[in-house]
């Protein structure tokens, strides 16, 4: 995909070390109906919208946060029911699928991943905006290991399709160059 006629903006990303639901966590889950058509109504701003980039931030701190604390199905509730996740190379050599689709079945790749490799933590660094349906998000990954106890620190970033507001596909990756390059930001 070439970036030329894209606008590409950055933004610091952080979450809170601890959380818990939030109101509109909790009003969302309980009316997805609602919080769809949230999604849609700021997905329908224009691409340079401070709100609508700001909304998406605010979802992507929230749903990694709700990932922090092991919350999958407030992390996925913005995802839609056909997400397609792909994963990294290095997990299919373990034993991983290459693609999970739908939702439960994300969730399911994220419980097997915290029941084989323990307490993680995302520690999100940015958020990138590759323009009207794209994002990229990259941080480390920290923790330790469940049986092992070793310690955890690895790169990770994550390439975002959205519809309608809502996560239509996720590509996960742990080389950051190789994540640039797929979202084309590498020159």
């Amino acid at each position: 995909m070439s970036q030329e006629n894209v606008e590409i903006a950055r933004q610091s990303l952080t979450v809170a070390p601890h959380s818990r639901r939030r109101l509109e966590e909790r009003l969302g889950l309980r009316f997805p109906g609602v919080l769809a058509l949230v999604d849609r109504l700021v997905w329908r701003l224009p691409p340079r919208s401070r709100l609508r980039r700001a909304a998406f931030g605010r979802a992507a701190r929230l749903a990694l946060e709700a990932h922090n604390r092991g919350d999958f199905e407030a992390a996925v509730a913005r995802y839609d029911s056909q997400v397609e996740l792909i994963s990294d190379s290095r997990l299919v050599q373990l034993g991983y699928d290459r693609v999970y689709r739908g939702r439960d079945e994300r969730v399911r790749f994220q419980q097997r991943w915290v029941a084989e490799w323990g307490d993680f933590q995302f520690a999100p660094r940015e958020l990138v905006y590759l323009g009207n349906d794209r994002a990229f998000m990259a941080g480390r990954i920290v923790g330790s290991g469940l049986s092992s106890g070793a310690a955890v620190d690895s790169d990770w970033a994550v390439i975002v399709t959205l519809g309608a507001g809502r996560v239509i596909r996720e590509q996960f990756f742990f080389d950051h160059d190789a994540a640039l390059e797929a979202a084309g930001l590498r020159e």
